[in-house]
């Protein structure tokens, strides 16, 4: 019986125990583990539209680039248009990854007075939110003002053909305006060439294809006409300068080129004439005659069979403004007599030169400054002439301030100036010089720009550099370091001042002192040598008084 309750009371202490152990764990299970918020927008989505703007309604493409830099997938991603109707599966986005889209998209007239396009994104959540995560992207569209534009070109397979031979003109016209055109007709004398097109995108273009038969010399003078229905219907034209197709059997080419443009009265320039035979014909006897000032330069010249050139120089002396013209002529194989007349080319002449010659260089001192400022700049002024110039003025071309005058620049002679610029941003920056030459001719010179930077690590401009002449004030008190300085130098002067004055006492006190002694060594002097002195002191010390008597008291 013991035996028995012991049995029972130590199978009680066990399950009480067990129980007292058993629960706080089943507390601890209960109790709610902390979670990491959801996170939803994992998806960076940017855009492009093209075109960024339309006159009407019309298609236009989208691309997005989508991209996810966060540590979840993103899955089942879609994009829907806000209305809904048009829904496109993109499937997966990895964590890290990226995805391009485009697609076309028909503006509506809604859209385009709103100025956006809205698209919606969407993915199935993350990080054990159930949610669907969606995006709404906006992209811009504007509208456009209407600009009616075409590029008109012309092409012709040869410009010299035989009697007979076939020259292909392709006519070009490319829409280069922001809306179509219609009704497009192009006409040429050629052949009596019509061309037709009912409609031109915008950027499309069309060509256009007239075969000539070659019987004499062909002008082509092209004309374009076409309609814009964004603007009523209203037609324009676009045409082009003529063109000849000329016979190549017996035809010379002459051009007439000048060495320079202008020159001064005086000097001499240099014509250049070529001479071009453009097929497989011999021609001889061929003369070159000045058309401008008359007389023959050359004569009894030859050209073989065959693509030649002959090139002859003459020269002519300035004397003012003209004009140069050559006539060729010549005799081909079959015995006719074939003429060219070159293109007239004009030179302008300038006034003798004045002894002055004068070129102008700069040169930044620092290309490179740490921020905006005056920027000293050197300028040469070479004055290589044998004679001076006056009343010069430089000037910085950009703004048009004088920077600096001279009364004169002397001949054979180099002045150096430095001139300050303002600097607010990085740019090039040239100069000229106004002078009036020793004939009175006023002429200037230019400079080749410099370039100055602003940019970190550039050369600091300090207060002379960045203000010299300048004539600003500068607040002294706000500098430290002139305080500093000028404390010390009242310092200074204060102690110079102190110094000074007990010098000066010290001498005045050794002066009187010297004097003072001086006084009485020539009163000693003085008592020493005088023999009078003694004697009246004794007549007066044996005088008596008045009244006085011998005997009497």
């Amino acid at each position: 019986m013991r035996r028995f309750a012991a049995l029972l009371a130590a199978l009680a202490l066990a399950l009480l125990c067990a129980g007292g152990f058993a629960m706080p764990m089943a507390r601890a299970e209960e109790a709610p583990q902390p979670t990491l918020p959801p996170l939803r927008h994992i998806l960076d989505i940017s855009f492009s539209v093209s075109p960024a703007e339309l006159v009407e309604p019309g298609e236009a493409t989208l691309t997005f680039t989508i991209t996810n830099a966060s540590e979840y997938d993103a899955e089942n991603v879609y994009i829907s248009s806000s209305d809904g109707l048009h829904t496109e599966p993109l499937g997966q986005i990895e964590a890290g990854g990226s995805r391009v889209f485009s697609r076309a998209h028909d503006v509506t007239e809604a859209e385009l007075e709103n100025g956006r396009i809205t698209y919606v994104f969407s993915h199935d959540g993350v990080a054990g939110d159930p949610d669907t995560v969606n995006y709404s992207v906006d992209c811009p569209i504007e509208r456009a003002i209407a600009r009616a534009e075409v590029e008109f070109t012309r092409q012709f397979s040869a410009r010299y053909a035989r009697p007979g031979d076939v020259v292909t003109i392709t006519y070009r016209a490319r829409n280069t305006g922001n809306v179509p055109i219609e009704n497009l007709r192009v006409d040429d004398a050629p052949g009596e060439y019509a061309g037709r097109a009912d409609r031109l995108e915008v950027g499309a273009s069309r060509l256009f294809t007239n075969r000539v038969t070659i019987d004499d010399a062909v002008v082509s003078a092209p004309r374009l006409r076409y309609t814009v229905p964004a603007e009523g219907g209203e037609e324009y034209e676009a045409t082009l300068s003529e063109a000849r197709i000329l016979l190549a059997d017996e035809q010379l080419t002459a051009t007439l080129t000048l060495d320079r443009e202008t020159a001064r009265v005086g000097e001499t320039v240099t014509a250049t004439l070529t001479i071009m035979s453009l097929v497989n014909v011999a021609f001889h006897d061929v003369a070159v005659y000045d058309e401008s000032y008359g007389g023959l330069i050359a004569d009894s010249l030859e050209m073989g069979a065959g693509t030649q050139t002959l090139t002859l120089e003459c020269e002519y002396p300035v004397r003012g403004d003209a004009s140069y013209q050559l006539r060729v002529r010549a005799l081909s194989s079959s015995g006719a007599t074939i003429e060219t007349l070159t293109e007239p080319v004009s030179l302008r002449a300038l006034p003798a030169a004045d002894g002055a010659d004068i070129s102008l260089y700069a040169e930044a001192v620092y290309p490179q400054i740490a921020a905006a400022g005056d920027a000293p700049v050197d300028v040469y002024i070479v004055n290589e002439g044998g004679e001076s110039a006056r009343d010069a003025v430089l000037v910085e071309t950009a703004t048009g301030a004088e920077l600096h005058t001279f009364s004169f620049l002397a001949g054979q002679f180099t002045t150096h100036r430095r001139v300050y610029v303002p600097v607010s941003q990085t740019g090039e920056y040239a100069f000229s010089l106004r002078y009036t030459g020793a004939a009175g001719l006023a002429r200037t010179a230019e400079s080749l720009p410099v370039r100055i930077e602003i940019a970190r690590g550039g050369q600091p401009l300090d207060a002379e550099e960045s203000a010299p002449f300048s004539g600003q004030s500068v607040k002294l008190s706000e500098d430290p370091t002139f305080l500093f300085m000028l404390g010390g130098a009242a310092v200074a002067l204060v102690a110079l001042a102190a110094a000074l004055l007990i010098t000066s006492r010290k001498q005045r006190r050794r002066q009187k002192e010297k004097m003072a002694q001086l006084r009485r060594q020539r009163q000693e002097e003085l008592g020493k040598t005088n023999r009078f002195t003694p004697v009246r002191a004794a007549q007066r010390k044996a005088e008596k008084p008045k009244g006085e008597k011998d005997g009497q008291p």
